[in-house]
């Protein structure tokens, strides 16, 4: 374990109280980094066990006895059935539920929650229960003397003022020592699953639409399909062009194998590409105007034909045609577009470079000019002009045109002219930024995939059943090598009210996809649902219902030893000295009043021996991820875990984005609790009323690395998954449990240490989703609660 020093909650006093690092005044934070002291209120310790007489605590057999119905019940829309990792079917009503690291089996979801939240049960649609103090009595007893001082004052000794409390308390304790010290109760306990997190004993039983591997597929033997994801061929050339005919005589469309047939030769086949778009050219005038600019430029470029979209697709395979321009594009001699003013023309668009901004609004132009020849200058014909054409460098397009994001587009235009290579990765993420700020009028759902497919070499075939997120799925299982699909998973969205996209990179951490690193995970397969079939990940469970016990060890001492020895003697020796006293022998009473001296001397000193027995720091603990709903201050947090402030625990600097850190003195890095920044107290206070489908806050205790990180999510995510590394931290991604599907959806995204990565048990495929569609629900008094039973 890491020595800690002790932790409170603290905010900056004096002359400099408005410069926090997070009120905006760096530099004069950094002058004095230290003026940080004590806040005058203690921190507030959970009424705990005193809940069970308020009137909303309801009775159960099993553990936690104590707990308080949810303030809303989901709507009974039928039943569903769960297999576990064991073979054992659960059928019941729609609940919240997880997966027990105890038996395997879906349990009922309880939460425990800090009192104000508690108490306020309205918005919840999962049980919640209190917190309590869990820490061994021993513990209890060691720190109880001491609770009230203060230890970030005097340096940790008692002040004057504390010492009659404390004389009273230590007098009790000897007291209460004398009688419990003897008894064959431990204050140390086993360690569970061998010091480990708890384990997820999960297991997917369910079909991937499209997976990686042949055999998986859900095929009946004998299917003539050869590869699970099937890839589009490339077209080697057109099918159709417009030639030239003699000069004043429209272009004749035909076909280009009967062109070939009829001329006997390929080698004068050249061709422009005529781009535009059907926002400035609809309509049977529209497009004799179109033919007769795409007639000049072709006679201009000195070729034989062009390829214009409207009469070089015909209908009865033009949504093949469509997705299969990228390689028309990159066969052509040149690049023309032509643009005109808008039918409707409410923008006033009426000069060349509105008319060309407008044209590269949209998704299908884009990749149209990346993928146009290296080299070579793009003519733009303006209709209603004297067809002169203006010419534009292809690497002055970006700044000419798409004004919006030419920084983003421009490094695009570098890789396709060769001056400045991108891995297969950047040019995805930067390529897909720029498709979505484009708009389109959807033919399929993933046609913002399909404009992307023809930027890359390997391309899936259109499948018109895909999602959004399907299409894009395929289309990294495709290009695999860079692992796009494993990479945007661990990404956390900045925004955590926006729903959940696959096109969203910005990352709450501030990482470029590039930088997360997802080691020894891959995706074996994409869901039926918008999910995705994770292989490799670690995984741990979360323990919501209440905090437990920490096995834990100490280095031996000899004085850790003899207090042992001392303090079970106590009572003993004390016995034995009352029954020498009652002897009427003058040496045995002698003896039996030494015994007695040095029983009450040993009764003084108990209190000082139990804590050097117990305290102390910790050389290694038991692995636990502990959750609560809301926030408490890191001393309220190490109370009730281990029966004192210790100094032990200590918020995380960077786990979360609500994580805090400043410099010290020293020019160390040192956590702070969150809630001292007032945005993050202002998450706090809005969470508590937080319904369905809104942004709650959560505090994970790691007592691996004896942490404490304040989170936000939209459920209480019960296991966490980890599938990537990045900046020398590990990415463990929160998920909640959907039981009816099987499939973990997720909630947050965390960072942790490397060195627990051994600490976590490896899970087989596991299914992902991103984007958990809310239930409908009511008032719990009008709807119930689900009721469910195991079959056997």
């Amino acid at each position: 374990m890491h020595s800690n020093n002790a932790q409170a909650s603290v905010y900056e006093v004096g002359p400099y109280a408005a410069a926090s690092p997070y009120n905006g005044d760096a530099a004069v934070a950094e002058r004095n980094p230290d003026q940080w002291v004590v806040p005058q209120n203690e921190p507030v310790y959970p009424k705990g066990y005193a809940h069970i007489f308020s009137p909303w605590t309801t009775v159960k057999w099993a553990f936690p006895s104590f707990y308080r119905k949810p303030g809303l019940g989901y709507q009974k829309l039928g039943h569903y059935r769960h297999r576990d990792v064991f073979g054992r079917e659960w059928t019941g009503e729609y609940d919240d539920r997880y997966i027990s690291s105890w038996d395997g089996k879906v349990s009922k979801l309880v939460v425990q929650a800090v009192d104000d939240i508690y108490e306020n049960n309205t918005g919840s649609t999962y049980r919640r229960t209190f917190i309590r103090n869990v820490s061994p009595l021993f513990m209890r007893l060691a720190n109880w003397p001491f609770s009230h001082i203060d230890y970030t004052k005097n340096d940790g000794k008692p002040t004057s003022d504390d010492y009659p409390l404390l004389c009273l308390k230590w007098f009790v304790t000897s007291c209460v020592i004398s009688l419990v010290i003897s008894s064959p109760s431990p204050a140390q306990i086993d360690a569970r699953n061998g010091g480990n997190y708890d384990p997820v004993p999960y297991q997917y039983y369910g079909y991937a639409k499209v997976s990686k591997n042949l055999l998986e597929m859900d095929r009946p033997r004998g299917h003539g399909l050869k590869q699970a994801n099937p890839v589009a061929e490339r077209v080697l050339r057109t099918r159709y062009l417009c030639f030239l005919r003699e000069k004043g005589t429209p272009a004749m469309p035909m076909k280009v194998d009967d062109w070939i047939s009829q001329y006997k030769s390929e080698h004068n086949l050249s061709y422009i590409f005529v781009a535009y778009t059907a926002e400035q050219f609809n309509t049977q005038e529209d497009f004799r105007d179109l033919h007769q600019m795409a007639d000049v430029a072709a006679r201009n470029a000195g070729v034989t034909a062009y390829w214009v979209g409207c009469s070089c697709m015909p209908d009865d395979q033009i949504e093949e045609d469509v997705y299969r321009i990228c390689d028309v594009i990159r066969g052509a001699h040149s690049l023309t577009i032509a643009v005109g003013c808008p039918p409707s023309n409410a923008y006033e668009i009426n000069t060349a470079d509105l008319m060309l901004q407008q044209w590269g609004r949209r998704v299908w132009t884009f990749p149209e000019v990346l993928l146009a020849p290296a080299g070579k200058e793009i003519s733009v014909y303006v209709r209603g002009s004297d067809l002169n054409p203006l010419l534009i460098a292809k690497n002055q397009f970006a700044a000419r045109v798409w004004q919006g994001d030419a920084h983003v587009a421009r490094q695009l235009i570098d890789h396709y002219e060769g001056n400045l290579i991108l891995s297969q990765l950047e040019l995805v993420t930067l390529a897909l930024e720029c498709l979505h700020n484009r708009d389109t009028t959807q033919y399929l759902p993933g046609d913002h995939s399909y404009a992307l497919m023809g930027l890359l070499r390997v391309r899936p075939q259109v499948d018109p059943t895909d999602s959004a997120f399907q299409a894009f799925a395929r289309l990294s299982l495709a290009n695999g090598s860079d692992q796009l699909l494993e990479r945007l998973v661990c990404v956390l969205p900045k925004n955590p009210d926006q729903p959940w996209s696959w096109h969203t990179m910005d990352d709450a951490y501030g990482a470029k996809l590039w930088d997360i690193l997802p080691q020894e995970v891959g995706i074996a397969g994409v869901g039926e649902d918008d999910s995705i079939i994770l292989d490799g990940c670690r995984a741990a469970n979360v323990r919501w219902k209440s905090f437990t016990p920490v096995a834990n060890t100490r280095q031996p001492t000899w004085k850790r030893t003899l207090a042992n020895l001392m303090l079970r003697l106590l009572l003993p020796v004390f016995t034995m000295a009352i029954i020498l006293l009652s002897l009427p022998n003058v040496r045995t009473r002698l003896i039996g009043t030494l015994l007695i001296i040095y029983s009450i001397i040993l009764m003084v000193l108990s209190p000082w021996l139990l804590r050097m027995l117990y305290l102390g720091k910790f050389w290694g603990q038991q692995c636990w991820f502990f959750g609560f709903e809301g926030y408490m201050d890191i001393e309220a947090i190490e109370t009730q875990i281990f029966g004192g402030r210790l100094g032990r625990m200590q918020w995380t600097a960077a786990a979360s984005p609500l994580s805090r850190h400043r410099r010290n003195e020293h020019g160390e890095c040192i956590p702070y609790d969150p809630t001292q920044d007032p945005a993050v107290a202002a998450l706090v206070q809005k969470a508590k009323k937080a319904g369905p489908g809104e942004q709650r806050i959560f505090t994970l205790v790691d007592t691996g690395n004896m942490t404490a990180t304040l989170f936000q999510a939209e459920r209480p995510p019960t296991c966490f998954l980890m599938a990537g590394s990045e900046g020398g931290m590990k990415r463990i991604i929160g998920c909640s449990y959907d039981w009816t599907s099987g499939t973990m959806y997720r909630e947050t995204v965390l960072r942790i240490g490397t060195e627990f990565e051994d600490m976590m048990t490896r899970v087989g495929r596991v299914k992902i989703g991103f984007n958990r569609k809310q239930h409908p629900v009511a008032p719990l008094a009008q709807v119930g609660e689900a009721i469910g039973q195991e079959m056997k």
